[in-house]
């Protein structure tokens, strides 16, 4: 029987993120996805900040006995529980650095990119390709 549950956003990729460390892990968690303009009531109780991903661990029924609201937290929670490919490690160095690599160089050029319009110091593109960069 399932217990944990993750609260996540299909497009999210940090929640991406988490969902993968479980899925690498073969762990079988509770899936919530999140409309981000209507969260729920719950994901708001154990998170106010209201972001996902964000897992909660319950022991039984009823009984929760933590909450994991960082996705690289979430991965590596999930591994440590089992790592069958031994992802902890056989590559935890060069995984730490691309993830690292990913949130401070990809990442706000994917954001601008997605967002262009908030964003008018560049074009679309010009965001596009230096996002390009790191892909």
């Amino acid at each position: 029987m399932c217990l944990n549950r993750l609260y996540s956003f299909r497009r999210c990729p940090y929640a991406m993120r988490a969902r993968l460390g479980i899925l690498f892990a073969g762990l079988e968690v509770e899936l919530r996805e999140v409309i981000l303009k209507n969260k729920p009531e719950q994901l708001l109780a154990i998170s106010p900040k209201g972001t996902v991903p964000v897992l909660e661990l319950i022991k039984k029924p009823n009984t929760r006995v933590g909450v994991i609201e960082e996705s690289k937290e979430i991965l590596e929670w999930a591994l440590a529980q089992q790592d069958p490919q031994g992802l902890l490690t056989t590559h935890l160095a060069s995984a730490k650095a691309l993830i690292d690599q990913n949130d401070k160089e990809f990442k706000p050029w994917l954001d601008r990119y997605k967002y262009a319009d908030r964003y008018p110091e560049l074009i679309q593109l010009d965001y596009r390709k230096k996002g390009e960069v790191f892909l």
